[in-house]
């Protein structure tokens, strides 16, 4: 009769659990891979509307991840008052007009907005404009570290007082410019860097 089958039943369960998360990570890593390829890639000149907001042609873009300013927002710096949502749309600005500036997404929201993640000279744009403090983070745990950084180091709207984006969107009615929620499938692929073209 053995005596120590507690052992090998603990291990067994541990084996066990170690493939069922292991199969979960891989079903995850195909479903994000098989979201790629209804990816649209977008490049040239845009034109940008707001802090997260561009346009080309006849189609909308809304960058994912961040909620900027609106244009008509204003902040405080102690106590005076500066246009943060004209800053912000200024930031992207200079964003977009780089020559290798790039937009992906495959799925569009209820405006008919295509929801992308951008890049310019190698870099993500919606991190850059929460680093420089022209955006709050607005999905999971996303650009949380540069959100961080930017309010330890006061920029951009983290220099004073503002008011959150939806917030400000709430109380000035301005409900179709909601910030859209970002898929599970569309962060796991922005995070292993799937879909910038």
């Amino acid at each position: 009769m053995r005596r120590n089958g507690g052992k090998g039943r603990g291990f067994s369960l541990l084996r066990d659990g170690g493939l069922f998360l292991a199969t979960v990570f891989l079903g995850i890593l195909i479903a994000a891979r098989l979201d790629q390829f209804n990816s649209e890639t977008h490049r040239g000149r845009f034109f940008v509307i707001d802090g997260d907001t561009l346009a080309k042609g006849g189609d909308r873009f809304r960058l994912l991840g961040i909620d900027a300013p609106e244009l008509a927002q204003t902040c405080l710096r102690g106590s005076e008052s500066w246009p943060c949502g004209e800053e912000a749309r200024r930031a992207l600005q200079r964003l977009a007009s780089a020559a290798d500036f790039s937009c992906s997404g495959g799925s569009r929201d209820r405006y008919g907005r295509l929801l992308v993640y951008c890049s310019a000279g190698g870099r993500d744009v919606s991190s850059d404009m929460v680093s420089a403090g022209f955006a709050v983070a607005s999905g999971y745990f996303q650009f949380s570290s540069e959100q961080a950084e930017a309010r330890r180091q006061a920029r951009g709207i983290w220099v004073g007082e503002f008011e959150n984006p939806s917030q400000w969107r709430r109380e000035h009615r301005a409900a179709d410019l909601d910030t859209p929620a970002t898929g599970f499938l569309t962060i796991v692929r922005h995070l292993l860097g799937w879909g910038h073209g």
